[in-house]
């Protein structure tokens, strides 16, 4: 009997403990993989031969799957990659040829996204559809040069890696990013000698600039990098990617404001006050600048959840005044909410120079939540669904409810993985949180504000390995006590 019940609370143990470590997965070998290491003869293996479900127009040739990234003792830590060809046989040119024309990866960010939604919805030559068909993009990106979508870092999208092989930080991100970049142009080797684009966007604003600082680390690079580029990138501290831009954002959509020039002249005001009247030019003369004004750090700015999705950044729009500052502040936020609802604030009366108490410099969220409240179409939301058609991907879309961006009706259909040689052991999602160091609590430490964004995904979350183990073995010791008892 007390065998069966330690065996009990062993298994408890194991499951309250399970959750610490992420998922380990790893690449399917489809039939027809070829025997040794990488060469030209594994493009008849990547080749996308196979129908794709509902894709009825043409494509040009495109070979994917998933290439190790050559970390020791991590066989299973691979990147997948989806290659579109320019014009027929330029991805598959011989060594030495086509030395002049370029190719291209893309990359989204997170960290932890797919850049198969890049593909599928942004610039890759397919696309799907509000009602989940799909259709020919004619303005991708593969239109001007060979292209490459890869998932990464390791673990992302349809890449996969063993639970202790996710990666530490950025630094080992860009170690793996070129170990596989060794492999890939060994099945196409005309990429070796040919200028190479990188460019992403969002958290790619953080991968990118660590590729490149690996890429000038290497003595002996396998590609040759000619250029980067990085839209609406992560890049420096949250006040300078976030926060400083908001006014920039209310002069191209001034409908966010109601076209009022006094709330205008409020906003620029605060932003002067605030030290975000900067002009970050090209090439920056140093470092970007420190910011860190009233309001803006750990306690109060990233209390606000991990956001990945168009609806979840909408979510957190609306459960903003509900909850965020008043879990923070310990203030009644509904109320202030209300008396706003009542009427108008007047922000044209306060002082110059003056910091507003409320939001202080927390400028971008102080925008969101004056469209939510005063700006047609954001304020025509009721109490119970205030801003759900409020898109901070999108400013001008006010539609509500907004259209799906699913791409796992397509990718985890059975049909789409064997065709794209993609791995069994997962099923792909749009975003995780990713595990840095191996750890489902873990941030990125090479960015000083992400283990402040991680804190807003509960209060507890932060937390260290040793503090997990700890609280794993407290568990058994206390279920152990309780059945001696």
């Amino acid at each position: 009997m007390l065998h069966a019940l330690l065996l009990l609370v062993a298994t408890l143990s194991g499951l309250a403990c399970a959750q610490l470590d992420p998922p380990s997965t790893f690449p399917h070998d489809y039939p027809g993989k070829p025997p040794g290491g990488f060469g030209p003869n594994w493009q008849q293996y990547f080749q996308v031969t196979e129908q794709l479900p509902n894709v009825s127009f043409p494509l040009s040739r495109n070979w994917a799957g998933n290439i190790p990234v050559n970390r020791p003792n991590h066989p299973n830590d691979t990147l997948f990659f989806w290659a579109f060809e320019k014009e027929n046989g330029s991805l598959t040119a011989n060594a030495g040829e086509r030395s002049n024309e370029p190719w291209g990866i893309w990359l989204n960010g997170g960290p932890g996204s797919s850049s198969m939604v890049g593909l599928l919805f942004e610039n890759g030559p397919l696309h799907i559809a509000n009602d989940f068909s799909l259709f020919a993009n004619n303005w991708s990106w593969s239109g001007l040069a060979d292209y490459i979508w890869i998932d990464q870092p390791v673990g992302t999208g349809w890449s996969t890696a063993d639970s202790d092989g996710y990666v530490a930080d950025e630094d080992q991100m860009g170690e793996d990013f070129f170990g596989f970049l060794t492999n890939l142009v060994e099945v196409f080797p005309s990429l070796k000698t040919r200028p190479l684009y990188i460019t992403g966007e969002s958290y790619a604003g953080t991968y990118i600039p660590y590729i490149t600082k690996t890429y000038f680390g290497l003595s002996n690079p396998p590609v040759k990098l000619a250029k980067v580029a990085i839209g609406d990138g992560t890049v420096g501290s949250a006040q300078v990617f976030e926060e400083l831009p908001t006014l920039s954002v209310i002069e191209t959509y001034p409908q966010l404001i109601g076209y009022d020039q006094d709330v205008y002249n409020y906003f620029k005001e605060q932003a002067h006050s605030c030290g975000y009247d900067l002009n970050l030019t090209y090439p920056q003369n140093g470092h970007f600048p420190t910011l860190l004004p009233p309001g803006t750090n750990g306690d109060l700015a990233f209390t606000k959840k991990q956001l990945y999705t168009k609806n979840a950044l909408q979510s957190e729009a609306k459960a903003r005044l509900a909850q965020n500052k008043a879990e923070v502040l310990a203030i009644d936020k509904l109320r202030k909410r209300d008396e706003w609802l009542k009427e108008k604030r007047d922000l044209t009366g306060r002082p110059n120079g003056t910091i507003d108490p409320w939001y202080k410099c927390l400028l971008y969220e102080e925008m969101i939540d004056y469209a939510l409240n005063f700006s047609v179409p954001w304020s025509l939301g009721d109490d119970e669904k205030l801003g759900l058609n409020f898109d901070v991907y999108d400013v001008p879309d006010a539609l509500s409810p907004e259209a799906p961006m699913d791409a796992t009706v397509f990718l985890n259909n059975n049909a789409t993985r064997a065709a794209i040689h993609a791995p069994t052991s997962k099923v792909w999602a749009e975003s995780i949180r990713y595990p840095f160091g191996n750890s489902v609590h873990g941030g990125d430490p090479n960015l000083w504000y992400s283990l402040m964004s991680l804190q807003a995904m509960h209060p507890a979350t932060i937390r260290n390995p040793e503090h997990d183990i700890r609280r794993c073995t407290r568990f058994l010791e206390k279920a152990v006590y309780t059945l001696v008892q």
